[in-house]
């Protein structure tokens, strides 16, 4: 098979998630019955991308959206250091990958396009960090293998959104 996939581009109006199993209720959840809603409310802009060979059915998306964090919930370190007490950051609100695409590279693929739109953007109009909310620990370890850190006090990862000077 394959294993090619296209770049990351905006859900399409008309588009849905409606066949996308993830194997991950929570993410499967939100794909199905929450992304077309996000995208219409403009809560959050959603990410997709196809097998190059087969461009009918969703590989893999995520979620991107403006989000704050209170700076008097963070226990210290260089989030909190010099902050407003609403924190700008980007959230990552979901990341799936199609139970037959897993373990190709395409979750890998996903969170790097999500981190350097989010740096783009913190490029515009400001943001401090990525931030995401693991589902649990194996979830975790993805972050943490790319870099993310824990945010002291919180369930919360972040990965900081520093521009070259």
């Amino acid at each position: 098979m394959d294993m090619r996939f296209t770049k990351p581009r905006r859900l399409e109006d008309g588009e849905t998630l409606d066949d996308f199993c993830s194997g991950v209720e929570v993410v499967d959840d939100w794909a199905r019955n929450r992304a077309p809603y996000a995208k219409k409310r403009g809560s959050a802009i959603v990410y997709v991308s196809f097998a190059a060979t087969e461009e009918k059915s969703v590989a893999g998306f995520y979620s991107l959206t403006s989000h704050s964090i209170t700076r008097s919930s963070v226990d210290g370190g260089w989030l909190k250091r010099n902050a407003p007490s609403s924190i700008p950051v980007f959230l990552l609100g979901m990341l799936g990958v199609n139970q037959q695409y897993q373990g190709t590279g395409l979750g890998s693929m996903l969170l790097r396009d999500a981190v350097v739109r989010s740096l783009s953007a913190a490029g515009t109009v400001g943001a401090k960090a990525l931030v995401v909310d693991p589902a649990d620990e194996g979830v975790q370890g993805f972050y943490l293998h790319y870099g993310f850190l824990e945010i002291p006090g919180m369930d919360t990862m972040y990965i900081p959104l520093k521009l070259p000077e």
